[in-house]
């Protein structure tokens, strides 16, 4: 024992302290070799598989497409509400839009009334926090049990352990008088 730590405790955590060099040395080397890789692909791509990443980009660019036109369905992780984001200007067959306000808000758990919003930035906020303005989420979201980053802004960092002093309560006169 050295410098009052036990010799166990600093054999295990210079074990520890290796083996923690030893996974980021390893780290490093996979984030070179892939580096390496893509630009070594940069610079000399294959022509095919050049292609197929188009081909994939383009089908995925459809579906998303596809996706806006009928709506971006936002699922909250805590409660499960489910919300849309609808783009009333874009691209929909045979359908005008009787509103200025381009994107829509809608709960679809709860089939509340929509909301309207002319920036895309506010109407995806909203899609994405429905119990600010729909009551059913909101009071789905208060029994629900709250998030581990909420608990800790509430939660005080230590136990507090106060000391109240006793209040003074009246004597009875039956009380033999202090000494």
């Amino acid at each position: 024992m050295s410098s009052g730590i036990p010799d166990a405790h600093q054999y295990a955590r210079r074990k520890r302290l290796q083996a923690t060099a030893r996974m980021r040395a390893h780290r490093m080397e996979l984030a070179l070799d892939r580096a390496r890789t893509r630009a070594a692909q940069a610079l000399s791509p294959d022509p095919d598989s050049v292609a197929v990443h188009r081909r994939s980009f383009a089908s995925a660019r459809r579906k998303l497409a596809e996706l806006d036109a009928q709506g971006r369905v936002f699922t909250r992780r805590d409660t499960g509400a489910r919300t849309v984001l609808r783009d009333t200007l874009g691209p929909q067959p045979g359908r005008r839009p009787a509103r200025t306000d381009r994107y829509e808000v809608e709960c679809l758990t709860h089939r509340s009334d929509p909301l309207y919003f002319d920036d895309f930035t506010a109407a995806g906020h909203a899609a994405r926090h429905s119990d600010t303005w729909c009551e059913a989420c909101r009071q789905l979201a208060a029994t629900h049990t709250m998030r581990a980053r909420a608990r800790k802004a509430l939660a005080p960092s230590r136990s507090e352990v106060r000391y109240l002093p006793p209040t003074e309560t009246a004597r009875l006169r039956l009380d033999p008088p202090a000494a």
